[in-house]
């Protein structure tokens, strides 16, 4: 075990004892279904999934699970469309020691499954931010902040605080960046009057925004915001930087990764990146966390790896205090105030949206700095 190994696993370890260790009964286990990629080219995002999952559920575990009863991870592959998500989603709906599923990431695959989640009466956790995956929903709960509510902060921001009028709105045509955008012009629309320069986008394969960038040049604004992929960030901040020196740059979280800040390297430099988790902004504890977290699989956990260690952590403290049926744990998540995770602190609302808040970052010689958080109003 290398030295950051054994580290990771000791601060691991400080986590439990500071929460306190009880020793479980020999109770039969409780299962948590997954909904996860497993194979194909989403695999990386099952990987850490995965790695988040099995942390969290050991977590509990040495605290003494739940009332004595450990938590046993059951894990389907979603597979690559929208039928198999469907299918392998239904296989946990089937098997009745399922107390609830940890679900998928992606917004499509969740829509697959929805139906069937709700008719069965399954409490079924996402990472994904359409808003359409809640909508109306009983038994889905978003571990996230959604994308409405992304739009309508990154609106207020923009218009309310920076005072800026004159925009471009450039995304990648990809589903959620695209949506995000169309979500991003109604409510400038809606709610202020106003209408971008510029609303271009571009093929989720392009690394040359020439184009895009020539139009904005010519029609001159006082802020780019650019929703696409962390693949696309560096190529997209150079161009725009010897295009357009200069131009403020306001994005979303994709752009600030840190595979894409250390590609864009200067061209990076005073762009606002629009995000719900960057850990150095939070406590030491969580601190610790993504970096034991770090130290124990070599990469970041990301805001992914957060949210779906807290998802766990979210059904253990509904079941705790509510019971382990399917009912008494939808009871029980929608009962929780101000929920303590490492991402930050959770609340279901009635849309079943857990988050209500979103940073903004500037990013200065290559490092997010705090500018403002934008939270939800009530």
């Amino acid at each position: 075990m290398t030295r950051d190994r054994t580290l990771a696993m000791s601060l691991l370890v400080l986590f439990s004892v500071a929460l306190g260790e009880h020793a479980h009964s020999a109770t039969d286990p409780i299962t948590l279904g997954v909904h996860l990629p497993m194979s194909g080219e989403r695999a990386p995002v099952g990987r850490i999934i995965t790695n988040a999952v099995e942390l969290a559920v050991q977590e509990v575990n040495r605290n003494g699970g739940i009332k004595g009863a450990p938590l046993r991870p059951a894990f389907e592959n979603s597979g690559g469309s929208a039928d198999s998500a469907a299918a392998s989603a239904q296989k946990l709906i089937d098997n009745q020691q399922v107390v609830a599923i940890v679900g998928e990431l992606f917004s499509p695959f969740v829509l697959a499954s929805r139906d069937r989640v709700e008719q069965a009466g399954v409490p079924y956790l996402t990472g994904g931010t359409s808003p359409r995956t809640t909508e109306n929903a009983r038994w889905i709960f978003r571990v996230a902040a959604n994308d409405t509510l992304l739009a309508d902060l990154m609106a207020r921001y923009v218009v309310e605080q920076l005072k800026l009028k004159k925009l471009a709105i450039l995304s990648s045509r990809v589903g959620v960046h695209n949506a995000r955008a169309e979500l991003l012009v109604k409510v400038l629309h809606d709610k202020y009057g106003i209408a971008p320069s510029v609303r271009e986008t571009w093929k989720s394969d392009d690394r040359d925004f020439s184009a895009q960038l020539a139009m904005v040049k010519a029609d001159p604004v006082q802020a780019i915001i650019a929703l696409g992929e962390t693949a696309e960030a560096a190529a997209f901040l150079k161009q725009a930087k010897a295009l357009i020196p200069g131009a403020l740059v306001i994005a979303h979280r994709d752009f600030g990764a840190r595979s894409a800040l250390d590609q864009a390297g200067e061209a990076a430099n005073n762009v606002l990146i629009v995000t719900e988790y960057v850990p150095q902004f939070l406590d030491a504890e969580r601190q610790a966390w993504a970096e034991a977290f770090r130290g124990l699989y070599g990469t970041e956990p990301g805001i992914i790896g957060a949210q779906y260690y807290d998802a766990v952590l979210l059904l253990a403290a509904a079941m705790r205090t509510s019971g382990t049926s399917r009912e008494q744990i939808r009871a029980g998540l929608e009962q929780l105030r101000a929920f303590r995770g490492m991402m930050g602190d959770y609340t279901f609302d009635a849309r079943r949206n857990g988050l209500h808040r979103f940073y903004v970052a500037k990013i200065i010689a290559g490092q997010p700095r705090l500018e403002v958080v934008l939270d939800e109003v009530p």
